[in-house]
């Protein structure tokens, strides 16, 4: 992977990172749930990996993992 590759997917993650506050912020939110955000915009495939992906390259969102009765939920909270 060379210095463009990486300097683009940084770019990306915070293009993402921005969209994600901003929606956040018109619904008044401090976490989100991954998986309500991927179906209620209606994320396609392609979309969806960039997302997780990019995902570990953000400054002010963090995840965090809430054990429910049988499942595990992935959230986006704000630090």
């Amino acid at each position: 992977m060379n210095y463009e590759e990486i300097e683009n997917r940084k770019k990306v993650s915070k293009e993402m990172e921005e969209k994600l506050l901003k929606t956040m912020k018109q619904k008044h939110l401090k976490r989100l749930s991954v998986m309500e955000y991927i179906n209620d915009m209606q994320i396609t495939g392609k979309e969806k990996a960039c997302l997780l992906g990019s995902m570990k390259n953000f400054e002010q969102l963090r995840r965090t993992y809430v054990k429910t009765s049988s499942n595990c939920q992935l959230l986006l909270e704000v630090s």
